[in-house]
């Protein structure tokens, strides 16, 4: 609706604003034309250079304004209002696009108010506009285009976004379904590995920490006659010799009490004192009866030795750096056999899911390949009626379209769909019509892209 610029190379400030029906630059070399070019570019979203500010300016602006109607039937890959939407942009039946480039290179860009990236300006950009180089009827040589040429006359974007969705979740279905093949064949040599580990596990029935707590009664009963020895000299010392710890400490005692009676003071000292002498006799009890505990077991240390030299057999057979880790590779092996053992439920389920994509995407791509058939013929008429007036009276415009059935081939469907599309083309009465891409010269070409461009700028 209208074009803002503020000091953009040349031009210090103008306005223009651009009414319905077709529009026309014109003026000398140097007049500023391509200045116009630039700033439409920058407000699509392409990158501003400091040399284009005006000089003794320190930042350049444009602005434009776009009509978007509610029932804007321009929707393809990038679906405009939703998008913007998402972004947070507020739109109603206007689009106010602002971009600045500053003398220090830094370029901002808002839509509606609201900052947004180069790149989702280039994605917004191309949806509002349209710009046709010199260069641009090469596209038409590529056969790949004339598919894009027909879904986006036929608003077919939506149903074919659908089958490309569809035919994804397809794909990643199919990887599925190989990983699971491919375990189903390992999966015999690892089911008799986890069974040898579980029955080994099993019949050894280690404890958390029992190699430790082995460990320690090994090294008792390995040394018991020394340790008979040491407990029998500490409980000798400690009551039984003339003159024994707990005598001695015992006469302390009486000592302190008999000092107290002098200097109270003294009473904190008393019952240190005191305090010692009961643990020391606490302590003489325990020992005295752990010492009747300890005796010679030969056949003990015996089955200490094996059950110590089995839990190494198994950690070493296993390669684990700690015995209680035995635990745990139990229960991981009892789990990962039971998963093994429900691969057949899972093949099912997996099956299931592709068989269902399968006619899901069946459903899209026929629906999707039927709507082509019949855009195909529409545009076709009216891009005939456009080469008509554009001199090519006699042409013959063809949309080729061939599909090939999923009842045939399960695997026919592509992201696109079932079908390959091609124009065809014949310029002369009685000359057969063939290939676009083969036959078309230059100058067909322009024209035919100038039809083509008409016909989808007035959906």
């Amino acid at each position: 609706l209208q074009l803002s610029i503020e000091n953009l190379a040349t031009i210090r400030k103008l306005e223009v604003e651009f009414t319905d029906g077709f529009s026309i630059l014109t003026g000398e070399t140097g007049a500023g034309k391509s200045i116009m070019i630039d700033a439409i570019l920058l407000v699509l979203g392409h990158r501003g250079e400091p040399g284009m500010i005006r000089t003794g300016e320190e930042q350049a602006v444009v602005e434009a304004i776009f009509s978007i109607p509610e029932n804007s039937a321009h929707v393809e890959k990038f679906d405009l209002r939703s998008k913007l939407e998402e972004s947070g942009i507020n739109i109603s039946d206007e689009l106010i696009v602002r971009c600045l480039v500053s003398r220090k290179g830094r370029q901002k860009r808002y839509i509606n108010g609201v900052s947004v990236t180069a790149d989702f300006l280039k994605k917004v950009g191309r949806q509002l506009i349209n710009i046709h180089g010199q260069h641009d009827n090469q596209s038409l040589l590529q056969v790949s285009s004339h598919l894009d040429f027909l879904d986006g006359y036929g608003r077919l974007f939506p149903l074919r976004r659908q089958v490309a969705e569809t035919h994804q979740a397809l794909q990643v279905a199919k990887k599925e379904q190989k990983a699971l093949q491919k375990q189903f064949a390992e999966s015999a040599v690892r089911t008799l590995e986890l069974k040898e580990i579980i029955e080994d596990l099993s019949g050894l029935n280690y404890q958390p920490a029992e190699e430790s707590v082995l460990r320690r009664e090994e090294n008792r009963l390995t040394h018991v006659e020394k340790l008979s020895s040491h407990l029998a000299q500490v409980q000798h010392q400690l009551q039984e010799m003339d003159g024994s710890v707990l005598e001695q400490l015992e006469l302390i005692r009486k000592q302190i009490c008999e000092a107290e009676e002098i200097d109270p003071d003294c009473a904190k000292i008393r019952a240190g004192i005191e305090s010692a002498l009961f643990q020391l006799e606490d302590s003489h009890r325990e020992l005295a009866g752990y010492s009747t505990k300890i005796e010679d077991e030969p056949d003990r240390i015996s089955w200490i030795n094996e059950r110590l030299s089995r839990i190494q057999h198994f950690r070493r057979k296993f390669r684990l750096d700690d015995a209680d880790e035995l635990p745990t590779l139990y229960e991981n092996s009892l789990r990962e056999l039971d998963s093994l053992e429900h691969l057949d439920e899972n093949e099912q389920e997996i099956c299931d899911k592709i068989e269902f994509l399968r006619k899901k995407l069946q459903k899209f791509a026929e629906r999707l390949s039927q709507q082509r058939c019949q855009s195909a013929k529409k545009m076709d008429r009216a891009i005939v009626a456009e080469l008509y007036q554009l001199g090519m009276s006699k042409a013959q415009f063809e949309t080729k379209i061939v599909f090939e059935s999923l009842v045939e081939n399960k695997d026919s469907c592509t992201s696109t769909g079932i079908d390959q599309v091609e124009f065809m083309l014949s310029v002369n009465p009685g000359q057969e019509i063939r290939s676009l891409v083969k036959v078309a010269s230059g100058g067909e070409l322009s024209r035919i892209m100038l039809a083509l461009k008409t016909v989808l700028t007035s959906l």
